[in-house]
């Protein structure tokens, strides 16, 4: 059988294999992605895709007369597979509701009832962002 038969009727099961390998590779190397983020006044929990979860520190200022937190930190986020960086600034946005809300539960003596306002930052080393809102919100890339 000459070659050109023999790599005629070879190519497309070549071209077919070469596809498969290269999806299931896509796939075994995509990283886990941030989906989901939790902030209290001490810490920032970020749930991946994969099930894991990151934490990283933030640290509180009292804010206004009521004792609402205003969180921030930066640095890496720990106890992942994946080197994540992060960023939580605090919200300073004057929402009035949110203001009588944290006056009543600093009134009775719950001043941490309420979640701190920030918006969150992810950072993968390839430079993809992921932009998160707390209290929470569905994570936008």
């Amino acid at each position: 059988m000459p070659i050109g038969s023999l790599l005629r009727d070879k190519v497309p099961d070549i071209v077919v294999m070469s596809a498969v390998v290269a999806l299931l590779t896509g796939c075994a190397v995509s990283p886990p992605r941030p989906v989901e983020v939790s902030l209290d006044r001490t810490s920032l929990e970020v749930r991946l895709s994969n099930g894991e979860t990151c934490v990283g520190p933030v640290s509180a200022t009292r804010s206004g007369s009521g004792g609402g937190a205003a969180v921030s930190g930066a640095g890496q986020l720990g106890g992942c597979s994946v080197a994540l960086g992060y960023r939580v600034t605090a919200d300073t946005g004057l929402n009035p509701v949110r203001l009588v809300l944290e006056e009543v539960f600093a009134a009775i003596g719950l001043p941490d009832a309420i979640a701190p306002a920030a918006d969150v930052e992810i950072t993968a080393p390839d430079g993809r962002r992921w932009l998160f809102a707390s209290p929470s919100d569905a994570g936008r890339a």
